[in-house]
């Protein structure tokens, strides 16, 4: 399945004719962010690290072009300013949203490459209880991996897919299962696929590998619950200072400032202030959800 980028504005289409012309500043950037490349293939982009640039470029020029327009409409037209004013502050302006814009793509790849392993990790240890029941009962591996790939297990199931159509393709099963880790970000998944493949060329037994696999799984998940559950207590207490000591005392004393102390502090500031704390409290939740680990046990 091939992910999308939302800044990427531009349909496929458009973008992969005029873009060309961008293919050679596109490659001097794929080899500048080296490691876009591998992010890139680990995100099912499904798109050469050029062409990614390329059109990365394009959708950032865009951006620029429209900012521009609009900046410098609103400076010449609505406030009144001198022509050359205006076109050197949205220029100025325009350009910061430009790097932005292309900073973001850059790095785009990598978030969803992350995101992949994240959808990976989350059904990883059911697949692999399924897989090793399957064994048990005597299927073979590259039938257990098809089967698994039949099954609801999500993006676990799309890899193990993967994996049973190179091997329907010609190649061995160790290759097929080798080429699965250069295709995610998962820590997870390569020491399982690893484990798999070093069973296979040792001739060793492949429930006993898998057992051991499933039990090293299990116990770092949880090791990573107790060890999340230990800093949540860190954020708690820091979310609790934000969200009642901070707001309450820091309210009264402005109200006492603007009082006795004459600094005029207007109702403006002081709804500032409210709204700093609210989108602080917003971060800090953000923060500790993102920091939950994705496990399922």
């Amino acid at each position: 399945m091939t992910q999308k980028v939302p800044l990427m504005i531009i349909p496929a289409g458009i973008s992969k004719s005029i873009s060309r012309p961008f293919l050679g500043i596109g490659r001097w950037l794929s080899d500048f962010f080296s490691g876009v490349k591998y992010n890139i293939e680990q995100s099912d982009l499904n798109e050469e690290p050029e062409r990614y640039f390329a059109n990365a470029l394009l959708n950032s020029i865009l951006f620029f072009a429209i900012f521009f327009i609009l900046l410098f409409l609103l400076l010449f037209f609505i406030k009144n300013e001198q022509p050359n004013s205006s076109l050197l502050k949205s220029s100025g302006y325009s350009f910061l949203i430009f790097a932005l814009i292309f900073l973001i793509l850059a790095k785009y790849p990598r978030i969803l490459a992350g995101k992949k392993a994240e959808l990976l990790e989350k059904n990883l240890v059911f697949a692999l209880k399924d897989l090793l029941l399957q064994v048990t009962s005597g299927v073979s591996l590259y039938n257990g991996l098809v089967n698994i790939s039949k099954s609801n297990y999500g993006q676990v199931s799309v890899e193990f897919e993967k994996a049973a159509k190179a091997v329907n393709s010609g190649k061995p099963v160790e290759q097929a299962l080798e080429e699965m880790t250069a295709t995610t970000s998962s820590e997870f998944l390569r020491r399982v696929v690893w484990q798999l493949v070093n069973t296979l060329k040792a001739g060793a037994s492949l429930e006993g590998a898998l057992r051991t696999i499933i039990d090293d799984l299990s116990s770092e998940q949880k090791s990573r619950i107790r060890d999340y559950a230990r800093e949540l207590n860190l954020w708690s207490l820091i979310y609790m200072l934000f969200a009642v000591a901070i707001p309450t005392i820091g309210a009264v004393l402005l109200i006492i400032l603007s009082s006795f102390a004459g600094f005029g502090i207007s109702k403006g500031i002081f709804v500032s202030f409210i709204a700093i704390n609210f989108a602080l409290q917003y971060v800090i939740i953000g923060f500790v959800k993102s920091r939950r680990p994705v496990v399922n046990l």
